[in-house]
């Protein structure tokens, strides 16, 4: 993903006319809903409220939470892609969902260039490589000659199709090292038998690999980013550990159905730029070691995307074909 920090907006804020969804209704007239595939609690859920709060605010109506969560964003995605496109829907999209669940789940009924606009970047987190404290290695090279001393016996834990998934299969690539994956549907099993030892890796966000870091359960070797995290400054980047190339940062975006009126697309955007300016946004994403993406506007979040689903393709698509 070439976008790692703020790209600006060019042209600034837009001055937009009166719009119209339906005839002699001025936009918008009512609630938005924004779907969510992800359930109360979960990482997107809690930026999206945030936002949500503030989104509103600037749009002058209320939005609300419609989480949709189940197979990797697709229930949700395939419902939202089928919402009309009359601005009173939109969908937190993600790199996950759009670009790798496509590869693993076949008969999916929503295509993300083909089903939805691109409104505007919200934010991208990165994942912290950690390891358990009795590993036989306590730095990225160190974990790397193990791996290649021993093919195939190092293993890291991941649901299938997600950014952790994506993340370990891109380490392993650039490192020239075999890693097995050990499939979790629930990650908070694979982040206890890391800190067990039942699991040798894992690539998790920092919200919730940080507490068990800091009480001293599990060793933080790296952070998949271009710099250091707020949240996090004494984790190194994988870079300066040793290895260049395997920054994966997990994106997401605001995007609505296609053939959404483009004027109701500039207001959305303009209106989600704001929103992302908000001091609290500012403090809750740092929080949680995720970079915002207040500066990445439609046609960037689109690039973003054709740039993500051929790189999945390489990574996701061999494992997928077998």
């Amino acid at each position: 993903m070439a976008i790692t920090r703020r790209t600006i907006l060019a042209g600034g804020a837009l001055a937009l006319p009166a719009l119209r969804a339906r005839a002699g209704e001025e936009y918008p007239a009512r609630t938005i809903t924004w779907v969510v595939p992800g359930g109360p609690g979960s990482v997107l859920d809690v930026a999206a409220r945030l936002v949500a709060l503030k989104l509103g605010t600037a749009l002058g109506q209320s939005v609300v939470i419609d989480n949709r969560s189940g197979a990797g964003g697709t229930i949700a995605a395939e419902y939202a892609a089928r919402a009309a496109p009359d601005g009173y829907t939109v969908f937190f999209g993600n790199f996950a969902t759009f670009a790798i669940a496509p590869l693993l789940i076949p008969g999916l009924r929503f295509e993300a260039r083909r089903d939805f606009t691109p409104v505007h970047g919200i934010g991208a987190s990165a994942n912290i490589v950690i390891s358990g404290l009795g590993q036989p290695f306590a730095s990225i090279p160190a974990l790397i000659e193990h791996a290649r001393r021993n093919p195939g016996k190092v293993t890291y834990g991941a649901s299938i199709g997600s950014g952790q998934h994506a993340a370990g299969a891109l380490f392993a690539q650039k490192a020239g090292v075999e890693l097995t994956l050990v499939p979790y549907s629930n990650f908070a099993q694979a982040l206890n038998d890391t800190v067990a030892g039942r699991l040798d890796l894992l690539f998790d966000y920092p919200l919730s690999a940080l507490p068990h870091v800091r009480d001293g359960k599990l060793r933080a070797l790296a952070v998949n980013a271009g710099e250091r995290l707020v949240i996090a400054p004494e984790v190194p980047t994988l870079s300066e550990a040793g290895l260049a190339g395997a920054e994966l940062l997990g994106w997401s975006g605001l995007y609505a159905p296609a053939r959404t009126p483009p004027a109701i697309v500039a207001r959305l955007a303009e209106a989600t730029h704001r929103a992302l300016l908000d001091r609290e946004v500012k403090v809750l994403f740092d929080s949680t070691g995720t970079i915002l993406w207040d500066g990445v506007d439609g046609p960037a979040l689109g690039r973003a995307l054709e740039e993500e689903i051929p790189r999945m393709q390489r990574l996701i698509g061999p494992a997928a074909a077998r």
